[in-house]
């Protein structure tokens, strides 16, 4: 479209946009004064899905087979024994601070009641989504001020960062967030972005060994929900036998139709496991290692990378070649 013709092709834009805009284009020669507005203009012609669960186009999660997930719910008691007295001191915390957030939350390991798991659950992955968020930023930091690459470690830190967060979206579809729980997000934010970096200014290996214990209560907390939701005669079964999975979780995890909740949290303590095996790896490693090697978990990206690309691909094919039968006509004149 030509520039004069920019207020009829792009009408959701309003006058004060527009206003603002035109001093600009005025000072630009002509071949280069569409520039700037075609992305706009080419989004108002087009319907584009507001469905943000889908990560294909962006960072690319793990779609969880039924046997992966087996795999790691058998692992929720594999623990790790510190090799180092600040390694204990970590272990420790998190371990008191698990025990205290049972008892604040009401949270029963027998029996756990359906009102003890929303607050835990959204409190939990809100404090989850910050380490992998500061690791990675630390990371980018550095790379700038070395001058020199990253060894694709940024990339998982950011994934996981990314990862934790949708499980707390996915978690406010379900569960209601009252005043209190987001004063105690808040404040959790505030105190751990300083603690966490503290670690990571003093040795970046204790802030992950503290995300791998803190991924193993998570572990082990997923995995007691998910047994208790499928035993007949619990809380948790009698309020989460039949429930729905969120339209975002389906989306996330390419989950079908008529998924479950249930299928939800095994898709999440399957992250958590992961997360818990990547963390305490990075934890293992020496500085010339996470510093000067290549990120040995970025194969996984790759492949995730891909099966994303050929699920894409499968549906757009199948869109297509519904669209096509429907418009397809019938004709007897032979072809020439």
């Amino acid at each position: 479209i030509s520039c004069g013709d920019l207020t009829q092709a792009i009408p959701m834009l309003r006058l004060n946009h527009l206003s603002l805009v035109r001093p600009a284009l005025q000072l630009a020669p002509r071949s280069a004064r569409c520039v700037p507005l075609r992305a706009l203009s080419a989004a108002a012609g087009k319907n584009y899905s507001k469905n943000f669960g889908d990560h294909s186009w962006r960072q690319q999660n793990h779609i969880w087979t039924e046997s992966e997930i087996s795999e790691r719910m058998a692992t929720a008691d594999m623990k790790h024994v510190p090799q180092s007295l600040s390694e204990g001191v970590l272990q420790k915390a998190v371990r008191a601070a698990y025990h205290a957030f049972n008892f604040v939350t009401g949270y029963n390991h027998a029996d756990p009641p359906t009102s003890s798991i929303g607050y835990r659950l959204i409190i939990l992955e809100s404090v989850a989504g910050v380490p992998g968020m500061l690791g990675g930023m630390f990371r980018h930091f550095r790379s700038l001020r070395q001058l020199e690459r990253d060894h694709g470690f940024i990339f998982t830190l950011l994934e996981e960062a990314e990862n934790e967060r949708m499980h707390l979206i996915v978690c406010m579809s379900f569960f209601e967030a009252g005043p209190f729980t987001r004063l105690v997000v808040s404040a959790g934010q505030v105190a751990l972005t300083p603690f966490l970096t503290a670690l990571y200014m003093i040795r970046p290996q204790l802030l992950h060994r503290f995300v791998g214990y803190l991924e193993e209560t998570a572990v082990h907390t997923y995995t007691n929900i998910v047994n208790m939701t499928n035993t007949p005669g619990t809380k948790l079964h009698a309020a989460w036998k039949d429930t729905p999975a969120p339209q975002v979780a389906i989306n996330y995890w390419k989950l079908p139709s008529d998924a479950m909740w249930v299928d939800c949290l095994k898709r999440m303590l399957a992250d958590e496991s992961h997360h818990r095996d990547v963390n305490h790896a990075m934890a293992s490693m020496s500085m010339e290692q996470m510093f000067g090697e290549d990120n040995p978990f970025v194969h996984e990206h790759q492949e995730d990378y891909e099966a994303g690309v050929k699920r894409h691909t499968e549906a757009v094919l199948k869109r297509a070649l519904r669209d096509l039968d429907q418009h397809k006509t019938r004709s007897s004149d032979a072809l020439a």
